[in-house]
């Protein structure tokens, strides 16, 4: 068991050294050296003189000790029986003290009971973390089975530096899932850089990635640091990389084979030691056989690729995010809304989503803010929800499941084309029996579809 103490009587504290015996060991530390505090197990602090004068200040004193920089427990090791001071030093966040004149054995049991305490607030500090990063992951999973497979291998490649390219549609959460991947590696504590090479113009692209010097062009009027080198040793996420000039994708492309670029002006080479994932909507495979991209950016980017589902792919999600995004902007907006009515979210999860999870968040924020009371509602859904709406908000659990199958219905017959036959495969029901249930249920094409075939 490794203990500093901070006290001017190395004398004393060498002679207590050898009488506690082998299983302890007493080391001298100052306050800022916080790389050796980091690896003992108790900090002691012995402070004469809490009898004689400046109580005040001494408490003072000792809660900064408290305080110190590697969180490690502190002892307070008294000259003094009176309870005063031993009150004082625990109200001042000492772990525990110790009287001088108390026995060895005394002083043992302290240090052992001071380092199990440090022992565990390491141990609750690395499952927060692990809590932490879990949750970050959760926040993009939710329950889909399709999300919870990419869950599953998005957190094992975390751990790796590899180059990382994220396919899915506009608005699915793709720079959610970077992020999870960031907070879930190693460089968690080290800088997220994103950037959207979709929103800069050619012109101010490669100034942005790889930053300038004073008077590299006009306008640069002080040297500025780019994304890359801003980035350091953690994550640079590069979205819409598909949009990336001809001119572009040849210097990133030397880049990641490098390891090292040079900011405007300059030709002083400089390491890029952050992790990289990419991010695109449009199959860069097609863009390669185009000649839109190019094939060696394309098979250095993909080392691993990870495709993430459409919103109306999974849509067991669809009410979990919503509740999600409920409960956050009804606290963002100070709003009573709590709940969601069972019109509004079959509505919401009929919806095809065509920005995905980004226009369920847009939906959600509009509903809080339009909703005026404790529940969001059909009507507080934008126009497209009305085709839903099944009658008043108190139907009966008969006209709920009713509700349910048209909807059902509808959606497989617009997702089919409107073609019978393979919805009612898809139903995994008889023909015969997609026309009944189209009779009585009553169904017919949503607004702009063609008529149902045979």
């Amino acid at each position: 068991m490794k203990c500093y103490f901070l006290d001017p009587r190395v004398e004393f504290f060498s002679v207590l050294n050898e009488k506690l015996g082998e299983d302890f060991t007493l080391l001298p530390a100052k306050m800022d050296d916080r790389e050796r505090l980091l690896a003992g197990d108790v900090l002691i602090s012995g402070l004469p003189g809490w009898d004689e004068s400046g109580f005040e200040e001494r408490f003072t004193e000792l809660q900064k000790l408290v305080r110190n920089p590697a969180g490690v427990p502190l002892v307070a090791f008294l000259s003094t029986t009176d309870r005063q001071v031993m009150r004082m030093a625990l109200s001042a966040g000492a772990y525990d003290y110790f009287v001088e004149s108390a026995s060895l054995e005394e002083l043992r049991l302290v240090l052992r009971r001071a380092t199990q305490f440090h022992e565990l607030h390491c141990e609750l500090e690395q499952l927060r973390a692990s809590a932490a990063r879990l949750t970050d992951f959760v926040s993009v999973v939710g329950t889909d089975e399709k999300m919870r497979a990419v869950y599953t291998f998005a957190s094992k490649l975390a751990a790796t530096d590899a180059t990382v390219l994220i396919t899915g549609e506009t608005g699915s959460g793709k720079e959610l899932l970077a992020r999870a991947i960031h907070q879930s590696s190693p460089r968690a504590r080290q800088p997220f850089m994103a950037v959207a090479c979709s929103s800069l113009p050619e012109t101010l692209i490669e100034a942005e990635l790889f930053g300038h010097e004073k008077g590299a062009f006009t306008g640069a009027v002080s040297m500025r640091r780019g994304r890359f080198e801003a980035a350091e040793r953690g994550t640079i996420f590069l979205d819409e990389i598909g949009e990336l000039s001809p001119a572009m994708q040849v210097k990133l492309l030397r880049v990641l084979q490098d390891r090292a670029f040079e900011r405007l002006g300059s030709n002083q080479s400089r390491a890029m030691e952050a992790r990289v994932i990419c991010a695109t909507h449009r199959n860069l495979n097609q863009l390669v056989k185009s000649g839109e991209f190019r094939s060696d950016l394309y098979y250095r980017l993909n080392t691993i690729e990870i495709a993430l589902p459409s919103l109306r792919e999974r849509r067991d999600d669809i009410m979990v995010l919503a509740y999600s995004f409920l409960q956050s902007n009804a606290e963002r907006h100070h709003r009573p809304t709590r709940r969601i009515s069972s019109a509004a979210m079959a509505a919401l999860e009929e919806y095809d989503w065509p920005g995905n999870v980004r226009e369920l968040q847009n939906v959600m924020e509009r509903a809080v803010v339009v909703s005026d009371g404790p529940e969001v509602r059909i009507e507080h859904l934008p126009m497209q929800f009305a085709a839903w709406e099944t009658g008043p908000e108190d139907n009966s659990f008969d006209e709920e499941v009713r509700g349910f199958k048209r909807r059902l219905i509808q959606r497989v017959l617009m997702e089919f084309g409107n073609n019978k036959l393979q919805a009612a495969r898809s139903l995994k029901i008889a023909r015969s029996s997609l026309h009944r249930l189209i009779d009585e249920l009553e169904v017919s094409p949503r607004v702009g579809e063609r008529n149902i075939t045979n």
